[in-house]
This record gives structure tokens, C-alpha cells and sequence, in this order.
């Protein structure tokens, strides 16, 4: 069988010939233009898989291991070694100093002498003040004599009266006088309340002159010298500070608003001191006050932690960094942040670096320490979805995950997909081109 073949003329009518020639002419450019777009069409699709295969076969991922093991959330703080009781001594007297009788760092016992004021002035208005109580004393024996004396007239002359012996006006007259005498009773009784008073306060202030110890404790600083006078006045002059215990200290921190809710009386926590930089100090919160204090660009709030310096290393007003322990996890799968952060749709590794804070994956927003909660690029607001990516000897493979505390650095997470041992990407490098 043969196939059909067309069978071109060679002769006949020219316009026949003219009108076949015609024909081929057109159908040669569109031709052309087809086996060129068919021959460029392949050549770019074979140059882009060939591109994005030397692209993929450059690229290559780093993973790390997902460990279990324990977890330890922190909040760091600092602050200043204070003494638990402490109690500034003063003078409550104006007068010269005669002697001190102690000095800084000596042990001291309630009811010690301190120091003591010259008492002269103090000595003489006893004596003022006793001689003015005296002086009342007799000014009201008088006043009861007349009283006394007063009132017999006044009977006197109502029984005269009554006998009809003695006018009205006489009667009226011994009842002023009578009246009269019992005032002058009761200020003389006065004038002997005060005189009272003012030996008593004389004696007092007498007493005030010998400066004691209210506690037992040493004394963390002296603040006069025998023959300085001191003033009371409006403020009260410190003359002494003492420390009921140096074996019992006190840190005042200062937590940051950011961390404060994650810290808990009975807390434990630890501090350490530039005096032993290699020895750190354990100690347990005790309190955290609810007064912010406010500075130039931060809220801070101070809470209060126990130190037990029964060794009597620490002294007070040491600089003191202290780490609480806001929460502990045992035993739980730990992945570092930064495959948390891998993202590889994300190719410059300053972008990567930058990634999604891990915070935003927590149910309280951002741990302790780790700064506020970022958002999704676009600025939806929305937290990005805990995701890992697993390498797999191409693209890596996404897998959902649960997160829990963090540390910073690590991160709990809950996954069935993803056990102890599991590779998981934190990186990828892009091989240099060219």
C-alpha cells in the first residue's frame, strides 16, 4: 500500500502556478516562528531545573538533637545586702558630748551605754523645776487656809442673820469671799500639776542625757566624738546605727514589670557578691512589694529575699545579683530556640537570626527576662504558629508542635511526632555562588 503523495504540476496555466507559489511563501515565516518558540521554550525550562537543582544540591542544613532533661526558668535582679532590723540612735537632747563609749563593729546589749551629754543644765533645771513645785505646793496651803477661813465667816453671818442680829449684805459679802478662796484653791492646785510636770520632764530629760542601747547587736556605725555638741532640733542626729543580727541579711531587689509576675513568695533563689565572684549564695524570696518604684524609662518593684550569713561573709550594702527560680520542669523534651526560630522560606541569615521570638508561642505571652511579644511580619498582630522542621535530604518537613516553659535558650515542647534524639533544623547554609 502506498501512501498518498501530492503531485505538484509542472506545466499548465501560469496564473495557476503563480497562486500555488504564493501559498508556500506565507506558510514559510509562521513555520519558522514556531520551531523557534518550541526550541527556546525547551531550552529555558531544561535552564531552570537545571538551576533550581544546583540550587537545592547547594543548600545544606544544620540540625541539632532534641534532648530530655530538666528546665529551670530564671529571673535575674539586682540589689543591695541590708541588715534585717536596723535602728538609728540618735540624741533627743541639745547638749556637749562628755564620752562615747563604743565603736563600729563592737557587740552591744539592750540597756548599754552609749554615749552620754553633759548633764549640767539638765541638773539645774531639776532643781528650778523642785523648787517651783515647793513654791506651789505652799501657795496652795495658803489658798486652802483662806478657803477654810472664808467659809467659817459665811456660817457666822447666816446664823447671825437668821437671829436677826446681822444685816443681809454681811451674808453676801462673807459668800463672795468664800467663793473667792475656793478659786484660788483650785489655781494653786494648778500651779502644783505643773510644777509636777515640769520636774518630770526635767528628770527626763536628765535621763536622755545617757544614751542606751535599745537592742542587742553591733554597731554598724558611729557618727560622733567626745566634746561634739549635738543639736535637737526639728530631725533628730544620728548618732549610732545598729544591726540587731549580722547572721541574718536581707536582699532588696529590684525586679523588672516585665518579670515581677513570675515571682512568688517562697521562691528559691541564689545571689552571688564581686567580694566572692566564684561563690554563689542561696536564699529564698520572702516578699515582693506591690509600690512600684518608677526611674527615667523603667518600673521596677522590690522584693525582699532571706540570706543566711551565719559565716559572716556578707556585709551590708553589698551589690548583690540575684536568679530566682520562677519554674522548673523535670524530665521533659528541650529544643534550642533557634529551631523554633528556622524558618526556610526566610534565605538571609540576617533574617533568620531575626526569625519569630519563641516567647509568642507561651500561654502567658513572653517568659520571664525575654522582652516583649512580636508579631507576625505584615502586621497582623497574630502569633505565628510553634512549628519544626526536620530534614529529610531535600526540603525539610514541617511539624506542628506545643511549647512550654523557656529558659531563653531552650524550650519544653509536646509533640507525638517528635521524640527524644529527633534531628530538627536551626539553620541552613547557601554554598557561595559562582
Amino acid at each position: 500500500m502506498t501512501s498518498p503523495r501530492t503531485i505538484e504540476p509542472t506545466t499548465g496555466d501560469p496564473e495557476v502556478l503563480k497562486v500555488v507559489a504564493r501559498g508556500k511563501r506565507r506558510r514559510l515565516p509562521w513555520v519558522l516562528v514556531a520551531v523557534v518558540l518550541v526550541a527556546g521554550g525547551g531550552g529555558g525550562f531544561y535552564a531552570w531545573k537545571k538551576k533550581n537543582t544546583a540550587a537545592a544540591e547547594s543548600t545544606k542544613y544544620q540540625s541539632q538533637k532534641v534532648e530530655r532533661g530538666d528546665l529551670r526558668v530564671t529571673v535575674t535582679a539586682t540589689g543591695t545586702l541590708k541588715a534585717r532590723n536596723t535602728v538609728e540612735v540618735g540624741a533627743e537632747i541639745t547638749g556637749r558630748v562628755l564620752e562615747v563609749h563604743v565603736n563600729f563593729n563592737d557587740k552591744v546589749t539592750k540597756g548599754q551605754i552609749l554615749a552620754e551629754i553633759d548633764t549640767e543644765q539638765y541638773t539645774a533645771r531639776i532643781e528650778e523645776a523642785t523648787a517651783q513645785l515647793a513654791s506651789a505646793n505652799a501657795s496652795l496651803v495658803n489658798a486652802r487656809t483662806t478657803a477654810s477661813e472664808n467659809k467659817q465667816k459665811l456660817t457666822r453671818a447666816e446664823a447671825m442673820l437668821a437671829q436677826g442680829l446681822a444685816p443681809a449684805q454681811d451674808v453676801e459679802t462673807a459668800q463672795a469671799n468664800y467663793k473667792r478662796a475656793e478659786a484660788q484653791v483650785a489655781s494653786a492646785s494648778s500651779q502644783v500639776t505643773l510644777a509636777h510636770a515640769s520636774l518630770k520632764v526635767a528628770k527626763t530629760n536628765l535621763s536622755k542625757a545617757v544614751i542606751r542601747s535599745p537592742i542587742d547587736g553591733i554597731v554598724l556605725n558611729r557618727a560622733v566624738e567626745p566634746g561634739q555638741t549635738v543639736t535637737s532640733g526639728m530631725q533628730t542626729p544620728v548618732l549610732f546605727v545598729l544591726a540587731a543580727d549580722l547572721g541574718q541579711l536581707q536582699l532588696n531587689v529590684q525586679v523588672d514589670e516585665a518579670d515581677v509576675g513570675a515571682v512568688k513568695e517562697g521562691q528559691e533563689a541564689s545571689f552571688t557578691v564581686d567580694a566572692y565572684a566564684q561563690q554563689s549564695f542561696a536564699s529564698k524570696v520572702l516578699a515582693v512589694k506591690n509600690m512600684p518604684t518608677t526611674g527615667t524609662t523603667v518600673v521596677t518593684y522590690e522584693a525582699w529575699l532571706s540570706v543566711d550569713n551565719s559565716k559572716g561573709l556578707l556585709r551590708p550594702g553589698m551589690t548583690a545579683t540575684a536568679t530566682v527560680v520562677v519554674d522548673e520542669r523535670k524530665n521533659v523534651l528541650l529544643v534550642s530556640n533557634a529551631a523554633l526560630r528556622f524558618n526556610p522560606n526566610r534565605k538571609s541569615s540576617t533574617q533568620q537570626q531575626q526569625g519569630i521570638s519563641v516567647n509568642q508561642f507561651l500561654p502567658t505571652g513572653r517568659p520571664p527576662g525575654m522582652g516583649q511579644q512580636q508579631k507576625r511580619p505584615g502586621g497582623t498582630g497574630a502569633p505565628r504558629e510553634p512549628v519544626l522542621w526536620l530534614p529529610t535530604g531535600g526540603e525539610p518537613r514541617r511539624v506542628k508542635v506545643e511549647v512550654g516553659a523557656t529558659d531563653g535558650i531552650r524550650t519544653e515542647i509536646r509533640s507525638e511526632e517528635i521524640t527524644e534524639g529527633t534531628e530538627v533544623v536551626v539553620s541552613m547554609i547557601e554554598a557561595p555562588r559562582g
